[in-house]
């Protein structure tokens, strides 16, 4: 017999924006009974925000983040279907790009004639008009075979490769894509006319968020931190519930064996990258409840991910004009040797840092391999501080606190040719009608957060769907 108190209609594993966004969406639109579930002490995923760290006036967030589209981005639409309100800066006006000695424009660092302008303007148009079927023949294709059979102009098309590297975090426009930067460049010229705009919340990345928790909570809802789920539970073919801890143990992690509960529902949604699936499904190829072909399908492009690598800085004083609302980026570092990117977050709100000091986000963008690899780690962290001492000069004497950091799978699964649109997995398990997937490694497009805002949407509405027979 089950408890009633252990029962649910839908247990979301996972608190980040899409597990939040689907039991928001579940509790208030169907008045469902939800319980989301999640290992860190804190709601928020990869976008956490630290209130007070290091001490009051201060507030760091995991990563770097300004938001693509600010007030018309989709994770805006999500709170306000569920009648919250998310609160933006201005978008940021330049995207600087540093050309080994200095920041210049992006359209400094490649010389364009007239014709060019004109013919980069056009490219642009062309674009704005593109249909979703359109975008999507180009998903399995790379943004370099886009640009030579549809832009004859070098230089428009050395600039489009230069704004796809910002939109995907990848060098290369062999490697990029181009269905995702086609679909991301129409999405901000059809809202903002420009082909990329982005914001920062007033309050970081907790401003995203908090809505969507009160929602839940006002609802019934209910969310338990500090919970590690252990697994999955699928029997019969279907999901039944999840089995949690239920005491701490007094054993290292590696020696841990736990005690156990079982909680049910009469759904399971996994609101965690694929590369974090395993941690709660079976993929043993003999026992898992999955059909083959889909373990292997994850198994394979689970590591096809981006990682974040760099500090957050707390200044005494700005090294950035602080009137200046601008996203830094360089396409090669001269000693780290990879892309890089920075955000003075202090300049879009004035709740991030204390009056007159400035907070900046900074990162360098590389493989899996070597934000997994913690010596690699320390190692380009060192290379990254020599390449930010030649960007922003003075800011060592500057430095009242430095928080070193990374994070493997910063944008989800890469945007890379294969990886994208309908390529990636679907919301629904395949022969599991009620298990669901929800974040950016799942269907849905747009960056980082948008994309795991979209998905969290589609997969409310396929829950709802499914409801109604």
């Amino acid at each position: 017999m089950r408890d009633k108190k252990n029962t649910y209609d839908t247990i979301v594993v996972g608190a980040g924006i899409a597990g939040l966004g689907v039991a928001a969406i579940l509790s208030k639109e169907a008045g469902q009974k939800v319980l989301v579930l999640d290992r860190f002490p804190m709601t928020g995923g990869r976008m956490m925000s630290y209130e007070g760290y290091p001490e009051k006036g201060w507030r760091a967030d995991i990563g770097l983040h300004i938001v693509e589209l600010g007030e018309k981005a989709s994770c805006t639409k999500l709170n306000e279907r569920v009648g919250k309100k998310v609160e933006w800066a201005p978008f940021s006006k330049t995207v600087d790009i540093w050309d080994g000695e200095k920041f210049i424009s992006v359209a400094e660092l490649v010389p364009m004639t007239q014709e060019d302008k004109k013919a980069f303007a056009e490219m642009l148009a062309g674009i704005a008009k593109m249909t979703d079927a359109e975008i999507e023949a180009w998903d399995n294709r790379s943004l370099e075979e886009w640009l030579i059979e549809n832009v004859p102009q070098k230089a428009v098309r050395e600039l489009f490769t230069d704004l796809g590297m910002i939109m995907t975090t990848i060098p290369h426009a062999i490697d990029m894509a181009a269905g995702e930067v086609l679909f991301i460049a129409r999405d901000n010229l059809l809202n903002t006319r420009q082909v990329l705009q982005a914001s920062y919340p007033i309050d970081g990345m907790e401003g995203i968020t908090r809505g969507l928790v009160e929602v839940i909570r006002e609802n019934g809802g209910e969310i338990r931190l500090n919970c590690d789920v252990q697994r999955v539970i699928v029997e019969n073919k279907k999901a039944v519930g999840v089995r949690i801890p239920t005491k701490k143990h007094p054993y290292q992690e590696e020696y841990r064996m736990l005690e156990t509960e079982d909680l049910y529902a009469d759904r399971v949604v996994c609101a965690l990258p694929i590369y974090k699936l395993s941690r709660i499904i079976d993929f043993n190829p003999k026992t898992s409840p999955l059909p083959r072909w889909w373990v292997k399908r994850i198994t394979d492009i689970q590591n096809e991910i981006t990682g974040l690598i760099g500090f957050m800085i707390g200044l005494s004083e700005p090294v950035i004009d602080p009137k200046k609302l601008c996203f830094f980026s360089a396409l090669k570092m001269k000693h780290a040797g990879y892309p890089f990117q920075a955000c003075p977050a202090s300049n879009f709100s004035d709740q991030v840092a204390p009056s007159g000091k400035q907070l900046l986000h900074t990162d360098l963008v590389c493989e899996h391999a070597e934000a997994s690899d913690k010596f690699e780690r320390e190692r380009l962290l060192n290379l990254m501080w020599e390449d930010l001492r030649e960007m922003f000069p003075g800011i060592e004497e500057k430095v009242e606190w430095k928080l070193p950091y990374y994070v493997d799978g910063c944008d989800g699964l890469a945007r890379q040719p294969g990886l994208v649109g309908n390529f990636k997995p679907a919301l629904k398990a395949p022969g599991i009608p009620n298990l669901y997937f929800a974040g950016d490694t799942y269907l849905g497009r747009g960056l980082a957060i948008n994309g795991a805002a979209r998905s969290s949407m589609k997969c409310a509405d396929l829950i709802m769907k499914d409801m109604k027979g």
